[in-house]
């Protein structure tokens, strides 16, 4: 039985979408950092050593993608960029064609490109230029339908040509460049090895950051929006993206998986109300191929999605009990947010270093400020009828009796 309220001292406003606690507006709290302890030294960032040999490079190899069919390598990284060479539609385990279809050759050249830059440490995201060559310019219109279901906005550079012959009288040939995004400390300095990967992450100064994102019930999608592609406003997109995947996999994507019908969820999650938690974040991990690392500031407990997948990357967010903010690695106090790394390299052991630390003791100073919403005990009073509830349960259910979703919660 729920009962009314008479005194408050402090009130938060919030808007409960009918049965959805998940998207209650939740009152943000102030930016707060956890600094590198190191150096005092002024400049921000500052390594003992820096590789000026340009020449440095390393070979990317994968049995998911055809073999190089002469004296080149699948592709080469090199100064935290990834050069991958002309892709095939070949199948890698026969070395054939899937068919003489554009189409098809298309689709299996978006493949195959995916594997290698997903063994070079990046995605589809991080490519900045792409160059196509068709055996005939008429195919172009076919090749450019498929060719944009792969890219997010902003899409890659890209040149497009029709040439006399193609090897072994391929349709469509497609290479790229794409950046690894690494965390560098200067602009000439290279550690994607893993030594000298952390020999640079324990010379280097800067903050581990909360990142707010707008409390809009899309916090989650646009706080991996953030941390995958600098973007604050990818929830369409990715709330597509996450439709097309459960859509697509009826089969694992069941009823009993979803507490829904599989048709039934892929229009909730389109609804821009609608919140997202564990399914959607292990989605999204698997469509950017980097783990992502939630943080909980009421339990501290950190929930890693895509881990096995052993991606080579690693992404973080930070979850108050009502809302999503995106961490990241700041070169200063009050520094823009274009310089932010949010991308950060797994080591060997699984973990992205003294990053994973960081990450840690500023979630533990979150809580230590109670910088979070106990969901099961914070009392709420109804904006409409005035009627006092206590924790997510009664407020789910006395939205879905009333239709009432705007509550001001009371401490």
């Amino acid at each position: 039985m729920t009962s009314s309220i008479s005194a408050v001292t402090t009130t938060t406003s919030f808007t409960l979408p009918t049965a959805d606690i998940g998207a209650i507006n939740h009152h943000r709290v102030p930016t707060t950092s956890v600094s590198f302890a190191g150096s005092h030294r002024s400049m921000s960032f500052t390594c003992l050593a820096v590789s000026t040999d340009v020449g440095i490079k390393e070979a990317v190899k994968t049995d998911k993608a055809p073999a190089a069919l002469g004296p080149y390598s699948q592709a080469i990284k090199a100064n935290n960029t990834v050069f991958v060479s002309g892709v095939l539609g070949l199948i890698p385990e026969t070395g054939k064609f899937v068919s003489e279809n554009v189409e098809e050759q298309t689709e299996q050249v978006m493949k195959n490109m995916g594997e290698i830059l997903k063994a070079s440490g990046t995605t589809y995201s991080s490519v900045v230029k792409t160059t196509i060559m068709l055996a005939d310019l008429k195919d172009f219109k076919k090749v450019n339908e498929i060719y944009a279901k792969y890219f997010p906005a902003p899409a890659p550079a890209r040149s497009t040509y029709q040439v006399a012959a193609l090897p072994l009288d391929a349709r469509i040939e497609i290479e790229c460049i794409a950046q690894t995004r690494f965390f560098s400390c200067c602009p000439n300095c290279f550690f994607s090895c893993e030594a000298n990967l952390q020999v640079h992450i324990d010379k280097m100064e800067g903050n581990i950051v909360r990142r707010v994102i707008p409390s809009d019930n899309s916090c989650l999608f646009n706080a991996v929006g953030y941390v995958m592609d600098h973007d604050k406003d990818k929830a369409a997109e990715l709330r597509q993206v996450i439709a097309a995947t459960v859509a697509s996999d009826p089969t694992n994507y069941s009823e009993a998986f979803l507490g829904k019908t599989n048709e039934e969820y892929c229009a909730w999650i389109l609804n821009p109300e609608k919140w997202g938690g564990a399914i959607e974040l292990s989605i999204l991990a698997d469509y950017y191929g980097r783990e992502i690392a939630a943080y909980d500031i009421q339990t501290t407990r950190c929930d890693l999605y895509g881990q096995e997948k052993r991606y080579a990357e690693r992404v973080m967010l930070i979850y108050d009990g009502l809302h999503y903010d995106s961490l990241a690695m700041s070169p200063a106090d009050g520094a823009p947010e274009e310089f932010d790394q949010t991308i950060f390299a797994v080591t060997s052991d699984r973990t992205i270093g003294t990053f994973e630390s960081l990450a840690l003791n500023l979630v533990k100073d979150q809580q230590r400020k109670r910088s979070y919403t106990d969901t099961a005990n914070f009392t709420l009073r109804c904006g409409v009828c005035q009627i006092g509830v206590i924790g997510q349960k009664e407020a789910v259910e006395h939205a879905q009796t009333t239709g009432h979703v705007n509550f001001q919660e009371f401490k």
